[in-house]
């Protein structure tokens, strides 16, 4: 069987990384901000509305990953849970910034709550076996990271894309716009439904080609969570999982912060840092584009332990910088300005390193997941693509979840939720930003510290392939 996938496939892959983004960007950067001060709900309740959410989620992903593991249809493993995710998961998108309980904390926790839980649901049934269905496209161990490059650039084009027009054009000069919500959901709604449709309909051609359950599901609970505890106890999928469960914590607890910073502490408006995103843009495109050529000859796990020990450092810079003028009057940061101002072009650049190094470390981090699959199927004989991709969900996105209960918690801390006026809201922010730089720091360098032990190497997958009677047809 070949290992390598056709440029177009490759492609359309890609591509089916918009809707994902898209959706990635309403709740990373904008869902928690709306609830919180555009609607009113305290950001206690809107964290626990997340958190909860976040629970159902992570126990369906697994369990979708495992059943798609083992589907056996005319649609292949994949597509059936793929088609029928599509209409769902825009409608759930536009009802989340669009529908109208009522007012009350009540009406509005429960409304967040639902719609956030529908959303989630119905993405698990695109997210999961797409993620799957990368593995069974391409099988070369540099070819994966191509593969994972162009989805990087699609999902950038979509995510990016997304997050300038609601700055620059729906939110305008207020983040507090009601009515430029309204737009982002109608559009946003519209376009990862279109990507999603273009992607599922051009990989319909190589069902034939994708792998096929190799054996029947066992029968029984007992019998498959035995099946499931077996394949997953993988030492080097065990090392991504475990440093996923410690990111999850950081995750959770840094989701939609940006906003509060943005406002109340660099005194930006949407519209003066709209353009931001499209240079991170051009930066993460450049980089997932090349990702093939930028990581030849390197071994994976080397490579992305190294951009993220960077980032570790770049990240948190600005903050630290900030707070040290505030608390000894140096100026080793240009004062808030204007557009275009010095501190401006400052954060601008920050930024865009910042993403070029994230990007190019995570489509790493999911092509050493996917040579994952055949490490074990030579172990059980078994290809968990599905589980493999969406097992970390259970206990990642619950611990997530804890994060968005303890962001709320934070937020009321520092006083923010008992700030009336903004003059309290920005120092309430700058007590945020402690917290914030302690936590962008040890997070992060605890779950590198774990993700540096996986131990398969280029060496390692080439023979797993050699062993299973993979072909390489380059």
């Amino acid at each position: 069987m070949a290992t390598r996938a056709k440029p177009s496939t490759l492609v359309l892959y890609g591509v089916g990384a918009i809707p994902p983004s898209i959706k990635g960007n309403l709740l990373g950067a904008f869902l928690f901000y709306y609830y919180n001060q555009v609607l009113g709900l305290s950001p206690g309740l809107v964290g626990l509305a997340l958190a909860l959410a976040l629970v159902v989620d992570a126990i369906s992903d697994p369990l979708l990953g495992y059943l798609s593991d083992h589907t056996r249809s005319r649609l292949g493993r994949r597509h059936p849970y793929i088609y029928a995710s599509l209409i769902p998961s825009g409608a759930f998108y536009y009802l989340l910034l669009t529908a109208h309980f009522g007012t009350s904390e009540t009406a509005l926790f429960f409304q967040l709550l639902l719609l956030i839980t529908g959303l989630r649901l119905a993405w698990t049934f695109y997210e999961v076996p797409r993620a799957a269905l990368g593995a069974e496209l391409s099988k070369e161990y540099t070819q994966r990271n191509q593969l994972h490059g162009l989805s990087s650039f699609f999902g950038w084009i979509g995510g990016a894309g997304i997050a300038y027009v609601t700055s620059a054009v729906f939110l305008g000069e207020s983040y507090d716009n009601l009515e430029g919500y309204h737009q982002l959901a109608f559009w946003g709604a519209a376009s990862l439904l279109l990507a999603g449709l273009v992607f599922s309909l051009g990989t319909h051609r190589n069902i034939p080609e994708l792998e096929a359950p190799r054996r029947e599901r066992p029968q029984g609970v007992r019998a498959v969570l035995g099946e499931i505890v077996q394949t997953l106890n993988h030492r080097s999928w065990l090392m991504l999982f475990l440093a996923g469960v410690v990111f999850s914590v950081y995750i959770g607890l840094s989701t939609g912060l940006g906003i509060y910073f943005n406002r109340f502490f660099w005194d930006w408006k949407p519209s003066d840092i709209a353009i931001f995103a499209i240079v991170d843009l051009g930066a993460a495109l450049a980089i997932s584009i090349f990702a093939g050529f930028l990581t030849r000859g390197w071994d994976k796990k080397r490579l992305a332990v190294g951009l993220f020990s960077v980032s570790i450092v770049v990240g948190p810079i600005v903050l630290i910088l900030r707070m040290l003028d505030l608390w000894y009057g140096t100026s080793l940061l240009p004062a808030n300005g204007p557009k275009f101002g010095a501190l401006w072009w400052v954060m601008l650049g920050h930024s865009a390193v910042l993403a070029s190094l994230g990007v190019l470390a995570w489509i790493l981090v999911g092509s050493m997941t996917a040579d994952v699959v055949e490490d074990s199927q030579k172990q059980t004989g078994r290809r968990s693509e599905g589980l493999f991709f969406a097992g970390p969900a259970l206990i990642q996105k619950s611990i997530s979840g804890i994060g968005f209960i303890i962001k709320g918690s934070i937020l009321t801390l520092v006083g923010f939720s008992a700030a009336e006026t903004d003059a309290e809201k920005v120092l309430a922010v700058e007590r945020l930003a402690v917290v914030f730089i302690a936590l962008v720091i040890a997070l992060p360098s605890l779950s590198l510290w774990i993700f540096s032990k996986y131990q398969i190497t280029q060496q390692i997958h080439e023979e797993n392939l050699l062993e299973l009677g993979y072909q390489d047809d380059s």
